[in-house]
């Protein structure tokens, strides 16, 4: 009979296996910037915060319509 730790330990396995499931997928670095596509400073997925806004804005809403 598995005792109290090993319960634990296979709850926190399960758990995080289902969290790294549903997680949503990260931006690549491209040196251009995901949402107007000018050059990105290096390491940087937008050109300036206008653009990141303006893109998780638009994350937002399209989730809204898909859920």
């Amino acid at each position: 009979m598995p005792d109290l730790f090993d319960s634990a330990s296979a709850l926190e396995q399960h758990t995080l296996e289902v969290a790294l499931t549903h997680r949503k997928p990260t931006l690549k670095d491209t040196g251009h910037c995901h949402w107007c596509d000018e050059p990105a400073p290096p390491g940087a997925h937008f050109c300036d915060s206008d653009c990141r806004d303006d893109h998780a804005k638009h994350e937002r809403m399209s989730a809204r319509v898909a859920g």
